[in-house]
């Protein structure tokens, strides 16, 4: 049986942002004063922690959104500002995958995607935007995300990362 878009992507996606909820909860409850946790980053240039988060929702639910449209670029809105912010911003992301079909994102495999980010215009099939771009940017602010919690001290570890039920599939 071939994998399809949906299996290849959705699962894994909200494994990581259930998951990023318990990374934002030991945060919470760590002693680190929220605005710093909020605000930190991984070297100066790199963008804070609360920009990694809304990412992890930007190239997941945002992305499929995007192809549902035919088009996206980058979400330049202001991430939130609290942990409680932020686990509304995941929240937002984990609803909106959970009622993803199988069906709708095989239909959508096949249709144009346009990405353009200032003058520079990225054409993708709708498979070859949620597999080479949206799923590679996810993982990319999840780790970051998590790479700063760990730097600022917050006691997680690989099995925070995975999620509680690391053992077992992503809830569907």
């Amino acid at each position: 049986m071939p994998l399809s878009i949906h299996d290849a992507l959705v699962p894994g996606w909200l494994r990581i942002l259930h998951a990023s909820h318990g990374w934002l909860e030991k945060a919470r409850e760590s002693g680190i004063p929220e605005a710093e946790l909020v605000e930190a980053r991984l070297i100066a240039d790199m963008l804070p922690l609360a920009y990694q988060v809304k990412s992890m929702a930007v190239h997941s639910s945002g992305a499929i959104e995007g192809l549902r449209a035919g088009s996206s670029s980058p979400d330049r809105s202001e991430p939130p500002c609290t942990i409680a912010g932020l686990g509304q911003c995941l929240d937002g992301a984990i609803a909106f995958l959970e009622a993803v079909t199988a069906d709708e994102l095989e239909r959508l495999a096949d249709k144009a995607m346009v990405f353009t980010i200032r003058d520079r215009r990225l054409d993708f099939t709708g498979a070859g935007f949620l597999l080479s771009f949206s799923q590679p940017n996810f993982f990319f602010h999840a780790v970051t995300a998590y790479d700063i919690l760990r730097m600022r001290g917050v006691e997680i570890g690989k099995r925070d990362f995975l999620g509680p039920a690391w053992l077992q599939p992503a809830p569907r």
